[in-house]
């Protein structure tokens, strides 16, 4: 009996100690703080690179939209975070990962129809040709604002119209868009 509850304490033993050493070598990787990639900093780059290796992002490398969601998650701004992953910039895996090196707590929410959309519409609007931040304002519009003339044209052009695609490329000042 005595060396039935020796071998328990020891089972018991060796268990704590298995759970000690895997949060010993957790904590041995290295955590980043939001001031080591905080903008400015003199190691910056080399933070943000390490944050990418860190949270496994495409190519163990960051992009400004991994910046961005860096400096909303260490300003508490998850909101944005949502947004970004909502539009498609981000994708959620990769905020959650950031969010985890720099432990942070977040969780991505289910991305809207009108996100989707956005993503969608962008993404074509860009193959046709149109300017980074001309296909942004446009897609704005045919998600969030599809009955405006914009949201109209760029309807048409993504259904094929080529004379709308021909006037949306040109982007009239009807398809400039209001960021709140």
């Amino acid at each position: 009996m005595l060396f039935r509850g020796a071998r328990s304490v020891s089972w018991l033993v060796a268990l704590i100690v298995i759970v000690a050493c895997t949060s010993c070598a957790n904590s041995a990787v290295a955590e980043i703080s939001c001031k080591d990639v905080e903008y400015g900093n003199p190691k910056y780059q080399d933070e943000m690179q390490e944050l990418a290796r860190q949270a496994r992002l495409p190519g163990n490398d960051w992009n400004r939209y991994h910046a961005t969601v860096v400096t909303d998650l260490c300003t508490g701004n998850s909101k944005d975070v949502d947004k970004m992953v909502d539009d498609g910039s981000v994708k959620a895996q990769e905020a959650e990962a950031i969010a985890s090196v720099l432990g942070k707590s977040y969780k991505t929410k289910p991305r809207s129809a009108i996100g989707i959309s956005y993503q969608a519409a962008k993404t074509k609007l860009l193959e046709m040709g149109a300017c980074s931040a001309c296909a942004d304002n446009i897609a704005q519009h045919y998600s969030r604002n599809p009955g405006s003339p914009c949201g109209t044209l760029a309807k048409q052009a993504l259904d094929g119209d080529q004379d709308a695609v021909s006037k949306l490329l040109a982007f009239p000042d009807f398809c400039k868009w209001t960021y709140e």
